[in-house]
């Protein structure tokens, strides 16, 4: 083989022995999910409260089918979710604009701006494993644990 002359002679390169490559879904999975941690500024947030194991709401739960809420917080940062169906709502605390990326294992990224009342939608998320990355105007950022969400 000869050497390889530009940037350009290198990608098509690497991108036929991909192309060639018969990666198993689940190790494609695992790359990518360990991809989003290249964003190490944001920080690890804590769940401190999930409507699904709060004994308070168990029999409310069984009647009616309300939709699952979680909160996730830094020392500077919440993101307050709401999950109805495949419906993520969602509220930024301190209110402010920045922007919330939904990611999956598989490397599907969505975007979404977050208003200046700290609020975004994110309407037909993926079902399955997905976590958020909440970036704050200021500067201040999050990403939460992974999350399961179901039909």
């Amino acid at each position: 083989m000869e050497p390889l002359s530009t940037d350009d002679d290198l990608l098509r390169e690497l991108s036929a022995a991909l192309a060639e490559a018969d990666v198993p879904p689940a190790v494609r999975a695992e790359g990518y999910a360990a991809w989003t941690w290249r964003d190490i500024d944001s920080e690890l947030a804590s769940l401190v409260y999930d409507s699904a194991v709060d004994p308070r709401l168990s029999a409310l739960t069984r009647a009616i089918a309300a939709p699952r809420t979680l909160v996730f917080r830094t020392d500077d940062l919440a993101v307050e979710l709401e999950l109805a169906g495949r419906a993520l709502v969602g509220q930024v605390v301190p209110p402010g604009p920045g922007e919330v990326e939904l990611l999956s294992p598989a490397g599907e990224t969505r975007s979404t701006p977050v208003d200046g009342a700290g609020r975004f939608e994110i309407g037909a998320a993926p079902t399955g494993l997905l976590r958020l990355r909440c970036r704050a105007a200021g500067g201040a950022a999050l990403s939460t644990g992974w999350m399961h969400l179901s039909d």
